[in-house]
């Protein structure tokens, strides 16, 4: 009986020791289910401040004009396409030409090209003329240049914020496709912040409307702004000035 008795004292006592361990497993993984439940995921707060559109020192051509008769050049043998221009502030501006006999009777932009300001004297090279004869002494003025768009935002929560994690769109009310595309605001920023910290506020370049970037084209007024960054969303509307 002693020995039944003692046997009886191990087997009791191993039992005791498994469902001790298994009642502190359990506490441990109900504490860690409650500190699961407790924890805040990461929920940034960046807002949009302002979008603005308007016309800066520099931009893209809008129109050009003759300021003299002189202007329209000679030697260009009734040639009418679209030539390069030179000079001025920009670059990468192309323009659509006619020409009456000898000279050019009218000038409007092809490409606009970028950097240009109000004033600037370019002249028109019409190096690809087929009849051999590329012009001269023609000039155009820049008359007026496209509006540019600068987009600033805020970080107005506690947590530090990934600037390529910011997405913006763009939109306009009552246009037959009012909703642009999608763009990062690190495509429209060149500055040398990464991260946007609580309580910074910075803005974008002044950047032209792209229909491939943005999904409106040049000369479009998109007058509504979006901002998504992760569950965080804002908007805007755009001042016109």
């Amino acid at each position: 009986m002693a020995g039944s008795s003692v046997a009886a004292m191990v087997v009791g006592t191993v039992f005791i020791m498994i469902f001790g361990m298994a009642t502190v497993s359990l506490v441990e993984n109900i504490n860690q289910s409650i500190k699961n439940a407790e924890y805040e995921l990461p929920d940034p707060k960046v807002d949009l401040i302002s979008v603005t559109d308007k016309q800066e020192s520099t931009g893209p051509g809008f129109s050009v004009q003759f300021l003299g008769a002189l202007d329209q050049g000679t030697g260009y043998n009734s040639f009418s396409g679209t030539c390069p221009v030179a000079g001025g502030s920009g670059t990468g501006m192309t323009v659509n030409i006619v020409v009456d006999d000898d000279n050019i009777s009218g000038a409007t932009i092809a490409i606009p090209g970028s950097g240009y300001t109000v004033g600037n004297i370019l002249t028109i090279n019409c190096s690809d003329n087929p009849q051999g004869n590329p012009g001269n002494n023609a000039n155009v003025t820049v008359s007026e240049i496209h509006d540019l768009n600068t987009i600033t935002i805020k970080n107005v929560g506690s947590e530090t914020v990934e600037l390529s994690n910011v997405i913006l769109t763009l939109s306009k009310i009552g246009d037959a496709s009012p909703q642009g595309t999608p763009f990062n605001f690190t495509a429209i920023y060149s500055g040398d912040n990464t991260y946007l910290f609580p309580g910074e506020e910075i803005s974008s370049d002044p950047f032209a409307l792209s229909p491939s970037t943005h999904g409106f084209a040049l000369g479009d007024d998109p007058d509504r702004a979006f901002l998504a960054i992760f569950e965080h969303t804002s908007s805007v509307s755009v001042d016109v000035t």
